[in-house]
């Protein structure tokens, strides 16, 4: 005889486990006050606008940013706070001592490096020199030896950015000058310096495990803050994503790759979903009343596969006076979550294996 367990309203197996494959690099770079459709299919932008046909790159069709002007939108994109900042002035109570993305990755014992095209010297905390500009280097304001730090060799020049991308650190920004990033620059001649300096990589990250995002930091003031957010790499499901997103998610989205503990507003904000080539994840809701394998008793008709991918989630949320009973096999693995809701019934009639 089979033995029966009914669990009932309570989150029976939860598990956390990153959904995606680590990447051994990833290169986030930056761009300046550009609307997304200023971009997206712009003759200005051909080599963007190539790229974004790729099979390994995600569209991101719903970015914002967060605020104006541009620091303290990168402030919250490396930190989940624009850290009391409203100008683009340099902070006067710098060194910060908030929890930020690269900090926890030295901490963790990873590598992190900020290149800035024209920064004068390694671990400069000069206001501007030529084209460059402190406002759109966020992690000068770590820069130290105190809590949360990071040290004055991870903020270094664009020039340092190695040829050969194996030895990348673990994450890097890559931040262009103002002639560059389209700030005063035009559109072409930002995205001919793309191409000139960050196709090698780009074409690289696709065959190595690697991740490479571009975003701006802020629209034109005329298109509600929407902008381009595009991620190219190995593990990336090619294709448009309309799950609306702003620094935050891309932070979170990092934070979650990396195992880091969340920075700022980042712990209340969502990782990207849907766009990783290793994370075939689902939610599977039974409203039914019945067996298990029914597929009517599925929401949308989708039954659980005998063993899910991380990520996934179940939720049993049967009928009033009903109940869910597992009458075949089933198999859950590490990182799908499964959840009886209050009030609600599972019933195991057959083999149930947590691994």
């Amino acid at each position: 005889m089979k033995a029966i367990f009914i669990f009932s309203g309570v989150i029976f197996y939860s598990i956390f486990s990153s959904a995606q494959v680590t990447p051994s690099h990833t290169v986030i770079c930056i761009m300046e006050n550009r609307a997304y459709n200023n971009i997206v299919g712009n003759a200005q932008a051909p080599y963007i606008n190539t790229i974004l046909s790729n099979s390994h790159t995600a569209l991101v069709t719903k970015s914002y940013g967060l605020t104006h002007p541009s620091q303290p939108n990168y402030l919250m994109l490396y930190s989940g706070s624009k850290q009391g900042v409203t100008n683009n002035n340099i902070p006067p109570n710098q060194p910060f001592t908030t929890l930020n993305i690269g900090g926890s990755l030295i901490k963790q014992g990873l590598t992190f490096i900020g290149y800035s095209e024209g920064l004068p010297s390694v671990g400069s905390n000069v206001g501007a020199s030529g084209a460059y500009a402190r406002k759109h280097n966020p992690w000068v304001n770590w820069q130290g030896t105190g809590t949360n730090s990071i040290p004055a060799t991870s903020n270094r020049p664009f020039s340092d950015f190695p040829p050969d991308y194996s030895a990348l650190p673990a994450l890097s920004f890559v931040i262009p000058n103002l002639d560059h990033d389209m700030h005063d620059g035009s559109i072409a001649t930002g995205d001919t310096w793309l191409q000139d300096n960050l196709d090698g990589y780009i074409q690289w990250c696709i065959n190595n495990n690697s991740l490479f995002i571009l975003t701006f930091d802020e629209d034109d003031n005329g298109s509600g803050n929407h902008i381009l957010t595009f991620f190219t790499g190995e593990d990336i499901k090619g294709g448009s994503y309309s799950q609306p997103v702003t620094h935050y998610n891309v932070l979170r989205t990092m934070e979650d790759l990396y195992q880091l503990p969340y920075a700022g507003v980042s712990k209340d904000s969502s990782a990207i979903s849907g766009i990783w080539l290793s994370a075939q994840s689902l939610t599977y809701t039974f409203t039914g009343d019945g067996n298990w394998d029914i597929a009517s008793n599925w929401l949308g008709n989708l039954v659980p596969p005998p063993t899910t991918y991380t990520g996934s989630q179940i939720i049993i949320n049967n009928v009033n006076r009903g109940q869910c009973i597992m009458n075949v096999p089933y198999i859950v693995n590490a990182g799908t979550t499964f959840t009886v809701l209050p009030g609600k019934t599972l019933q195991v009639n057959g083999n149930l294996t947590v691994n």
